[in-house]
């Protein structure tokens, strides 16, 4: 993570807040009830003085102290504390343990000890505790032993509250999100609660029921991790059959928990079973089948650690404070489950499915520093407010995909791609005949005209559109490809949201903003559809004749471009929270864990920072 912003925040902070913390320190340092020194200590280093020490000590932390994370603030505390928190007495024996232990199960996180620097604190104590440190490096061991618990203390915390990692780094860049870090005074506030250690730990830990499932799940995982699977060898066998390899399956779903762990092995493929399959798939979103087929037997096949690797991902995207903090209006987009949910007073009040932007699986020449990143096609991860809603949108196609998609196609048919497309050309702002031009003579590298797409039923952005500010120039909106909701794996956009029930969508946000339903139909009606009451039907009878007046008052010229449809923008007084997220798992309203394909490989980026492996 980039922490350079602490000693920027460290050197404000010192001139103005420091004197209450020092008091605060102050006290905390007289409440100190030091720990003797361990019978073993005292025993394998009787020249040991304390007194010595703590000069010894002083004197370096005076002078300098290692180059590390947070080493301003260790600094300055240490100078204003004036004692060490693990070494005086030489070894605080109790509070080194608990802090040791609390490194090594931070897999219960998600997070790899080492990324703690656990083994290498360990050794180091392993020394001290087998008499295999000489007098006369005792001190610099113990300095250097209270430097790197002291510097990891300081991770730790960071992690559990923060994160261990950069957002944006381990999402390749695609993460427009404000985040909140770690400051200085939340760094030296941990330093002074180091004297109650376990409290100060515990309260680190994220209070948030998803995470606590997910932890819960991780840690019945890890009694796994060692478990010999037998592999699940290719069939098809419909409900009602037998085979003799079916009570693998049935091991493996007690095992991964789609089945009771009494459940008996069967040869033949029951309805029991076959519940217990179809249950795996939707934790798994594979389609339900009454058989057994290859995809669920290869993924039934993964390993433990596929789903250790999953939830530990995703614990960490769970620490991640975003900003603004989501109200209890809102709307949450996750793209590797396809879905977007509307909620109203934390309640949900529609869902639906999406389509997201293309996916790529990554190359070296996507890699940076050991980093995947973002295919430039992508969804980003980003919060917005929908302020305005676009019935009839018109499509103003991006200079890209003018350059890569259309300019060779309007080469082979001008006309032909104009008429069917719904096109109309622009040069300088002002719209010009299509047949005047010979794309031949186009250069690709410098394309002087615009694309747009008239409003209507064969727009791609469909009927109607919902914008929020944004660097991206991405939008949620409807589309006149019905179909690719059918497909499983929906990321086909240049980078947009697709929604399937666009309309039921915007009724949420007409809700939130006390549209009457007069108002709700006229929308409705400007976008084709039928009137539903008499004031509608005079609404439809207005705006068909301003229509036709409209074009009766146009000159000839001017007809060869008109357009019946146009646009119509809704502001919108109350804007609509929208959440665009990525969490490859999560937990169902039921309490069901679920799993999803990391379609952006953003998993592997966070399990790497985070001192995990795939």
């Amino acid at each position: 993570m980039n922490h350079i912003h602490y000693k920027e925040q460290w050197h404000t902070a010192r001139k103005f807040i420091l004197p209450l913390l020092l008091a605060f320190t102050l006290l905390a340092c007289k409440q100190i009830r030091s720990e003797r020194e361990p019978h073993w200590f005292k025993q394998n280093y009787a020249s040991f003085n304390n007194k010595e020490y703590i000069e010894y000590f002083t004197q370096r932390v005076t002078d300098s102290i290692p180059d590390m994370l947070y080493g301003d603030i260790i600094q300055d505390f240490y100078q204003k504390n004036g004692m060490p928190i693990w070494t005086i007495n030489g070894f605080q024996e109790h509070k080194i343990d608990t802090m040791l232990h609390y490194f090594g199960q931070a897999w219960q996180h998600g997070i790899g000890c080492n990324y703690f620097q656990h083994d290498s604190i360990a050794s180091l104590i392993a020394g001290l505790r087998e008499n295999r440190v000489k007098d006369g490096e005792l001190m610099p061991t113990l300095f250097h032993l209270e430097m790197m618990l002291t510097e990891n203390y300081l991770r730790y915390a960071n992690a559990l509250a923060f994160g261990a990692t950069d957002p944006k780094v381990v999402n390749g860049g695609k993460w427009l999100y404000k985040n909140q870090y770690a400051d200085s005074l939340f760094l030296y506030n941990t330093l002074v609660s180091s004297e109650n250690l376990p409290k100060s730990l515990r309260v680190m830990q994220p209070n948030m029921e998803l995470y606590a499932l997910l932890q819960e799940e991780l840690c019945r995982l890890h009694d796994l991790k060692d478990t010999a699977f037998t592999r699940i060898p290719q069939m098809r066998v419909r409900q009602g059959q037998t085979n003799h390899h079916l009570p693998k399956v049935c091991q493996r779903l007690r095992l991964t928990g789609e089945l009771p762990n009494n459940f008996p092995d069967t040869t033949l493929l029951t309805s029991e079973l076959l519940a217990g399959i179809n249950l795996f798939r939707s934790d798994n979103a594979i389609p339900q089948s009454d058989s057994l087929d290859k995809e669920t037997i290869e993924k039934l096949n993964r390993p433990i650690a596929y789903y250790q690797n999953r939830i530990a991902a995703n614990l960490e995207r769970l620490r991640w404070k975003v900003i603004p903090e989501k109200g209890e209006n809102r709307i949450e987009v996750n793209l590797p489950d396809f879905t977007l949910q509307a909620f109203l007073s934390d309640t949900v009040a529609f869902k639906t499915r999406i389509c997201c932007g293309k996916t790529q699986a990554p190359g070296e020449g996507r890699k940076r520093h050991g980093m995947i990143m973002a295919y430039k096609a992508e969804t980003p991860l980003m919060h917005g407010e929908i302020n305005r809603i676009i019935l009839n949108p018109e499509w103003n196609i991006p200079y890209d995909i003018i350059k890569n998609e259309y300019l060779s196609k309007l080469r082979k048919n001008n006309m032909a791609v104009i008429k069917r497309e719904h096109l109309y050309v622009m040069k300088g702002g002002k719209q010009v005949v299509p047949d005047s031009i010979d794309w031949n003579k186009v250069s690709y590298n410098n394309i002087p005209y615009r694309l747009i797409q008239s409003s209507g039923r064969y727009n791609a952005l469909g009927r109607i559109k919902f914008d929020f500010p944004n660097t991206e120039s991405v939008y949620l909106h409807d589309t006149n490809n019905k179909g690719a909701f059918n497909r499983r794996k929906r990321t086909f956009s240049h980078g947009c949201v697709r929604v399937d029930n666009p309309f039921g969508l915007a009724d949420v946000i007409y809700k939130l903003n006390n549209y009457d339903s007069l108002t709700i139909e006229k929308y409705a009606i400007i976008v084709g559809n039928a009137p539903t009451s008499k004031e509608g039907e005079k609404f439809l009878e207005e705006m068909q004749k301003r229509d036709s007046i409209r074009y009766e008052r146009l000159t000839d010229s001017e007809r060869q471009f008109y357009r019946k449809l146009k646009p119509t923008g809704i502001t919108l007084k109350k804007k609509m929270p929208l959440y665009i997220e990525y969490f490859t798992c999560f937990v169902r309203e039921d309490g069901r864990i679920q799993y999803r394909e990391d379609i952006y490989y953003k998993d592997d980026n966070i399990l790497k920072k985070t001192a995990n492996k795939l």
